[in-house]
């Protein structure tokens, strides 16, 4: 429960199609009417039964907040996966939460079943009884599969009962699907007798059949009458429009309101049954039905000419995502007229560019909102997922569905986003599958394009850094030398360099390791950094020689000071002595000062210091 209203979670997928929208607008109604609210966990595709593949988009399921839920509804044959489905049961069950299944069957749950063999029946009666057909023919499903297999023997039930001999002629098998159906049609059609009905087992193959029909020069309903089963709304946009039978949301709605009352003072799994209505349409000869046909062409139109407008807009957004900076990106990319009532919620990792998201293995728990319509503020905020999302109380008390979307790319889960509509309008529920692809694949190529920048940034860094002392290398030292004329003021300035060499390396290689060599010309590197000032450039020009370039006044007695009392420090750690001779030269820098020439000169300053090191060790 949130703030006194009771909370239902529904679990299914494609929430734009007709017959999954007229469900929930229809439940949601239901549930406010006795002071429940629906948030709804949907998938964008269905996974199929048989799909052995890691589905990311389940993460959605992963946000239900159990704690704060009265029950969950799982829709089985919408989200087309037992292990999925198993899952979410088994999570609810740790949480003492019960589960509702909508046309599945699962040990411990309450259910919902969908008596299609009564509907079936009333579509079969109404051909074979009302139109008093005289070779009527079945077209099923797949061989041996249950929902089949139980139409085909109320088609038989039907037939004896009206004193029909039932023979195996008398059935087609077109798999439930277009094109197994359209080749079962055309085979029919070679018999020397046509049937005078063809009863389908499924909207799509009595719409195919009546194609084929049709095409054949045959007239649906006066050769042939053809019926369906489903109510799918191209049923009623095709001409004829399909006889057919549907399961009413409203009775559906009912009867789930009716479980959870149940469930509010009991515990005991229980069923239920909802009977699909029967509808006659013109494939049977039946007058038009014209109560489904204008809504949904309507409906449909409008999706589509929508769809038109609002292509660039989800473009843009992409586009802009993959080239904004981090911190802009909660409004400046996302925020436009298809983005309003909703936030979006990302993984924090997305945002740290030193490890690529999707291929490394990234354990970060904590997420950020990077776009809330409810705020004007422009700026990524810490997201608490005790609180499901910002502003809920505000929306919970308009009474319309939370949408939950999940984001991938790459088959990962970068986050979601949760819409928040403030009507039932399926043009609405449409377009957030766009809308949820359009800012998963911008934020997954943000992610994936500023790790390659700091890719080639480390690629750069290997090429102009020495690996050792972590100064320029001499091409990359020139091109900051010519970057530094170029700014403005740096020209006319005093300019010093300071060359550094370290004395009798070769003694101490040859005494303690290269190792200890490299120990001593990194240390030197040091002691020549930290006494210089910042933003001087700084060179390895040699094996063990180094470079400083000091622009602006600079106090070299000091700096070569410092150096010296650094490296006794650090030899009496060491346990070896390291020295360095040193060599300095101050100009003045113009645009056409000679590098080469100023260093020569500060190398010769250090070539005496060196003589009078010789005899250190």
């Amino acid at each position: 429960m949130i703030n006194g209203k009771k909370i239902i979670a529904l679990c299914t997928s494609r929430i734009y199609d007709t017959q999954n929208f007229g469900f929930i607008e229809s439940l949601g109604k239901a549930l406010k009417s006795i002071n429940y609210r629906l948030f709804i966990y949907a998938l964008n595709s269905d996974l199929y039964w048989v799909d052995n593949d890691v589905h990311n988009e389940t993460y959605v399921f992963d946000l239900i907040p159990y704690d704060k839920i009265e029950a969950v509804i799982i829709m089985d044959e919408k989200i087309k996966s037992t292990d999925v489905a198993k899952r979410i049961i088994a999570n609810a069950q740790k949480h003492s939460v019960p589960a509702i299944i909508i046309d599945g069957s699962y040990e411990g749950t309450t259910q919902i079943h969908f008596a299609y063999s009564e509907g079936f029946e009333k579509v079969v009666r109404h051909i074979i009884e009302h139109h008093k057909v005289k070779n009527p023919h079945f077209m099923a499903g797949y061989k041996d599969n249950k929902f089949s297999d139980e139409r085909i023997e109320v088609f038989k039930k039907v037939l004896h009962e009206n004193g029909r001999t039932f023979n195996d002629s008398m059935i087609s098998y077109g798999d439930f699907w277009a094109d197994p159906s359209r080749q079962a049609t055309h085979e029919l059609l070679k018999r020397e007798t046509i049937p005078d009905a063809i009863i389908c087992a499924n909207d799509i193959m009595a719409i195919n059949v009546c194609d084929v029909l049709i095409s054949s020069g045959l007239s649906v309903p006066d050769d042939v009458i053809v019926s369906g089963f489903d109510g799918l709304e191209e049923a009623f946009i095709f001409h004829p429009g399909i006889t057919t039978a549907s399961c009413d949301n409203v009775d559906l709605s009912e009867t789930v309101c009716k479980a959870l009352r149940y469930l509010e003072n009991n515990t005991d799994p229980k069923n239920y049954y909802v009977t699909p209505k029967f509808i006659q349409n013109e494939s049977c000869g039946c007058p038009k039905n014209i109560t489904y046909k204008n809504s949904i062409v309507t409906k449909l139109n409008d999706r589509f000419y929508r769809y038109q407008d609002d292509i660039r807009v989800l473009h843009d957004i992409t586009t802009k995502l993959f080239s904004t900076k981090a911190e802009e990106l909660c409004v400046s990319s996302i925020r436009t007229s298809l983005t309003q009532n909703m936030c979006c919620i990302i993984n924090n990792a997305c945002f740290s560019h030193d490890k690529n998201f999707f291929l490394d293995d990234i354990n970060d728990t904590n997420f950020s909102i990077v776009y809330n319509s409810y705020s004007e503020e422009d700026k990524i905020t810490p997201y608490d997922n005790s609180k499901i999302i910002p502003n809920l109380d505000e929306i919970l008390n308009k009474g319309y569905p939370l949408i939950f979307n999940c984001m991938d790319y790459m088959n990962k889960p970068i986050g979601f986003i949760c819409y928040s509509f403030e009507k039932y309008d399926i043009v609405e529920y449409t377009k957030t599958p766009s809308i949820t692809d359009a800012i998963s694949m911008g934020i997954g190529g943000y992610v994936n394009l500023q790790y390659q920048h700091f890719l080639m940034n480390k690629v750069q860094e290997m090429y102009k850094n020495d690996a050792l002392t972590g100064f320029f290398n001499r091409l990359a030292f020139q091109s900051a030398f010519d970057e530094l004329k170029s700014i403005p003021g740096a020209v006319g300035k005093p300019l010093t360099i300071i060359m550094q060499d370290l004395d009798k390396l070769k003694i101490i290689n040859d005494s303690y390791g290269h190792t200890e060599g490299d120990k001593a010309i990194s240390t030197a590197a040091r002691a020549l950094k930290d006494a210089c000032p910042e933003n001087t450039l700084l060179v390895r020009f040699g094996g063990d020689e180094m470079l400083a370039l000091i622009s602006g006044l600079s106090n070299n007695a000091e700096i070569i000071h410092n150096i010296q009392n650094t490296l006794k420090e650090e030899s009496r750690k060491l346990g070896y002595n390291v020295s360095v001779s040193i060599g300095t030269y101050t100009t003045i820098l113009t645009k056409d000062l000679n590098l080469d020439q100023i260093i020569v000169l500060a190398d010769q300053q250090m070539y005496k210091m060196k003589k009078n090191n010789e005899g250190i060790f």
